[in-house]
Parts: structure tokens; sequence; C-alpha cells
């Protein structure tokens, strides 16, 4: 029952966070962008339903049942996301400022970036 309601839990966010950008969506845009992002929503959070049930080491992450060497390949794989990421903010800062453009969502990206990254070494170095 557990493992079940594990497995539910990302969905159900991807389909509750998926729907309000398209009620956003259709307040900015329309109806037409609004469906678009709703079926995109759904395909997504039925893909990822359907890839947590595999029995595979992939539907077991997605799924929430990791074993230790999966959770390992997993905090490596997530870590190396916020790398790229931080990575192409500061690319983006660097290209906004050289053609004039507006810089701080970029500017705000790195900071948060960089703060949780402190952040997370204060907090994860004083527990262990």
């Amino acid at each position: 029952m557990r493992t079940v309601q594990a497995r539910v839990r990302v969905p159900a966010v991807m389909a509750v966070v998926g729907s309000a950008i398209a009620v956003a969506s259709f307040v900015g845009s329309g109806w037409a962008t609004a469906l678009l992002v709703e079926a995109v929503t759904v395909a997504a959070t039925v893909g990822y339903y359907v890839l947590g049930g595999r029995d595979s080491d992939l539907g077991a992450v997605v799924g929430s049942r990791p074993d230790e060497r999966q959770a390992s390949i997993e905090m490596r794989a997530a870590a190396f996301a916020a790398i790229v990421m931080c990575a192409v903010a500061l690319v983006g800062f660097v290209i906004a400022t050289a053609l004039g453009n507006a810089t701080w969502p970029f500017a705000l990206f790195s900071a948060v970036g960089g703060a949780s990254f402190l952040a997370g070494s204060v907090g994860y170095r004083a527990r262990g």
C-alpha cells in the first residue's frame, strides 16, 4: 500500500501543477494554448506513472522505490543537472548582458543556485 502511494505522489503533483500552468496559459494566451498545455500535462503524467510501474532501475527510481545503488545514481544525476542548469544560467547572463537585454532572470537563477548550494553545504555538513 505504501509503495502505491509513493508511486502516485509525483504524478499527482505533476497533474496539479500542470493544470495550474494550463489555467495561467488560459488567462494569458487563450484556450488553445491552455488546451495544448493540459494535453502535455496529461501525457507526461500518464507516462511518468507507467514508467514508475516498470521493473527496471529507472522504473524503481521513478516509482519511488529505489535501492541504495539506484538512489546513489539518482543523487549523482541530480547533482549533474544542477551543475548544468547553473552553467546555463551563467552563460545566459553573459549573453543577455552582451546583447543589452534584461539580465535579472539569469541573475536570479544564478543567485538562487549559489545560495541553495551554500545552504545545502552548511546544512548537510552540520547533520553528518
